[in-house]
């Protein structure tokens, strides 16, 4: 929704899309719409590279505490079989303990929010960090690159569509909706 309703022009909501789909990606949940943000100020203002921060921070939310455990430990296993690859041998978590580990930091008795954060930060970049983000790249480089590609086909035919049904032309369209 937030793709669709958006009124960035193509190459701004693609570039958001990218983004978030990149950072969603990663494992970094609990500061994945910081990150997109800090990306967004440092994108706009030092380089003058604009994106569309709404579809950025919405594409995060890809990992949630819903799909958290799925994705990371389809990270990590990405990065162990990338290391056993290159020859470097690593103890492999299965899935049932890692869900456990989670599990038990998420429901730790008289524990705030904060200290459920920092447990699972330290839990998933100290204990298993390097195997995990080097597997979330295998994951986020391609999606977000497919990512841009496809929001951009899409976007630009449903706003081509949206011209044609309001007999308008495309050039017209843009220039009465888009931001510019």
């Amino acid at each position: 929704k937030p793709v669709i309703e958006s009124v960035a022009p193509v190459r701004e909501a693609a570039l958001g899309s990218a983004i978030g789909m990149f950072v969603g990606l990663t494992p970094t949940v609990g500061i994945q719409m910081w990150i997109v943000f800090m990306i967004w100020i440092f994108c706009k203002y030092l380089l003058k590279i604009k994106f569309d921060l709404i579809i950025g921070t919405a594409l995060v939310w890809l990992s949630n505490p819903i799909t958290m455990v799925p994705l990371y430990y389809g990270f990590l296993i990405t990065g162990y079989k990338f290391f056993a690859f290159i020859g470097v041998e690593k103890t492999l978590v299965t899935y049932q303990s890692f869900n456990q580990r989670l599990d038990t930091i998420v429901n730790m008795p008289d524990a705030g929010k904060m200290d459920i954060v920092l447990e699972a930060g330290k839990y998933l970049i100290v204990d298993l960090g390097y195997p995990m983000v080097l597997g979330s790249l295998f994951w986020a480089i391609p999606l977000a690159i497919i990512s841009y590609w496809l929001t951009r086909k899409l976007l630009y035919l449903y706003r081509k569509k949206n011209a044609i049904r309001l007999g308008i032309s495309y050039q017209e369209w843009r220039a009465k909706f888009e931001r510019k």
